[in-house]
């Protein structure tokens, strides 16, 4: 049964092999309950009427390839991913986080001067996939459109890819981020529109080592998993 849009917004993520992904898949079925597995592309199984969904390691090579490399060259690398919106019993221990809908509103934004300095740390350098570095023209259009799409009056590709840059390395090294209980908790420094590829961190590929991150969705989330413009959503670790 699909989430009725007025219930709280909740997805359990875990991190398992080919194996496990299986035997879940077994166990689902014996309750009649489908494990959906995600084609093209890994944000829709955040969609709130997906009740739980299977990704592929395969699927973070086909649509979004070029973003897929931050999880190719991560931990991560091979391994299935289960986005439920529910407890998994048996699975605790592969539990990676959970992800809820947030009032937080960002103290302020990264200027292009703080966004370049971000992108050129050294340490940051190192980490970045070599596929990220090259940017098709049609990918580049697209961006631009989707930017539009929620508001934005960018016409400069450069600026997005600056932004989606920083972005990510503020959940590497942050320099942007609230102070929480368990410590800092950093922060998408964009608005949505000038964001990309949000599934990393909401998926614990990046960040995974805070005990708390509040993210902003990408255009791609807000378009193909209905998640809402700049409403920064919370990943928080067991």
């Amino acid at each position: 049964m699909a989430k009725k849009e007025s219930e709280p917004y909740i997805k359990h993520i875990y991190w398992v092999n080919e194996a496990e992904e299986k035997a879940l898949r077994d166990q689902l079925a014996q309750k009649g309950i489908k494990l959906k597995s995600a084609k093209g592309i890994m944000c829709t199984p955040l969609d709130r009427i997906n009740r739980i969904s299977s990704v592929a390691p395969e699927v973070w090579g086909e649509t979004c390839y070029r973003q897929g490399g931050w999880y190719r060259q991560s931990e991560k690398n091979g391994l299935y991913l289960i986005v439920s919106s529910f407890e998994v019993e048996g699975y605790e221990e592969k539990k990676a986080a959970t992800i809820t809908e947030s009032d937080f509103v960002p103290p302020r934004l990264a200027s292009s001067k703080e966004k370049e300095a971000m992108v050129n740390d050294p340490e940051f350098r190192k980490r970045i996939p070599p596929e990220w570095l090259t940017v098709k023209d049609i990918e580049k259009r697209i961006y631009l459109r989707w930017a539009r799409r929620l508001g934005s009056n960018v016409d400069d590709y450069d600026f997005l890819y600056l932004s989606h840059t920083a972005n990510h390395a503020n959940f590497i090294h942050p320099r942007f981020f609230v102070q929480g209980s368990d410590g800092i908790i950093p922060y998408s420094i964009e608005r949505s529109a000038h964001l990309c590829s949000c599934c990393v961190e909401l998926f614990q590929v990046l960040g995974h080592g805070f005990r708390e991150k509040l993210v902003a969705p990408c255009p791609g989330a807000t378009i193909f998993a209905r998640l809402k413009p700049d409403c920064y959503l919370r990943v928080r670790r067991p």
